[in-house]
């Protein structure tokens, strides 16, 4: 007598089984027990509807924009096609598109020698929505006591500061302007596909309010490198003087970009001790 399969084994079956509506019907038959109105394939093919617009439904609702962008048919294709590449496994439906993008961007019908503008328009899309799912999913700065500009150093120790970023700021960059057309679908509007133009983004959480500001490409790199872990000094380097550096840094810190300062320390043990700064700091 055949032993019976083990339970994380027949739960690996039936995700790829509800996922492949042509599998293989004898296996169906073997798992599966028929009933007196199913056979086990129809049984199975419930199940297979079900969870198949549960999926469906969960990654149009992560990406409205690519929805309408596409057209819910074209999208539910591009959607199938990823979900069956990957499966889920995630225990968070919020997790279920984290490859998405990655996996539009593998299976482009264009070769690297006669790129087309529109398989980037699609992938951009993909990726920002991501970044959004992201920002609010992830951890913010609701409970946090944020610092003030006031906070902020004079220019003689400006250089030396290492600013630490909020947890839920992203800073994408893109060939299209998707965030124009993302924030007019929010808007209930119908627009154009936007022409391909390059955007530096800073995507940010604060008071559960998503935001998403186009930077300048300098002023991005900086605040990328001191996302990194820079000192203000190495981030702008020689781009920007200490005025419009410290202009930027109370902007930013106004915007909610920081979650504290980091004045640098002493040398212990061949190691640098940093010490947060900032209102309600410890």
């Amino acid at each position: 007598m055949a032993e019976p399969p083990d339970l994380a084994g027949l739960q690996r079956w039936m995700q790829t089984a509800i996922l492949d509506p042509d599998g293989d019907l004898d296996e169906a038959a073997r798992t599966l027990t028929a009933s007196e109105m199913l056979t086990a394939r129809q049984r199975l093919a419930i199940y297979w509807r079900g969870y198949r617009l549960r999926l469906l439904e969960t990654m149009r609702g992560l990406h409205p924009g690519l929805t309408h962008l596409l057209g819910e048919e074209t999208f539910d294709r591009f959607a199938l096609d990823y979900l069956e590449a990957r499966p889920p496994t995630a225990y968070s439906l919020s997790r279920l598109d984290e490859g998405f993008a990655a996996h539009l961007s593998a299976t482009r019908p264009d070769d690297a020698r006669s790129r087309e503008e529109w398989p980037d328009l699609i992938i951009d899309m993909a990726r920002l929505e991501r970044v959004v799912t992201e920002v609010v999913e992830g951890p913010g700065t609701e409970n946090t006591p944020l610092p003030h500009p006031d906070d902020l150093p004079g220019p003689t120790d400006l250089p030396a500061l290492r600013p630490a970023v909020a947890p839920c700021l992203r800073l994408p960059r893109l060939a299209f302007p998707v965030h124009e057309y993302l924030a007019a679908i929010r808007r209930g509007e119908d627009p154009d596909p936007p022409a391909p133009r390059p955007v530096c983004l800073a995507v940010n959480r604060r008071d559960y309010e998503v935001t998403m500001r186009e930077l300048d490409p300098a002023n991005h790199r900086a605040l990328r490198a001191l996302a990194a872990g820079a000192t203000v000094g190495a981030a702008f380097g020689d781009a920007c003087e200490p005025g419009p550096a410290a202009t930027l840094l109370h902007r930013w810190t106004e915007l909610g970009f920081f979650s504290g300062f980091h004045e640098p320390g002493f040398h212990e043990t061949g190691s640098d001790t940093t010490t947060p700064t900032g209102k309600g700091a410890p």
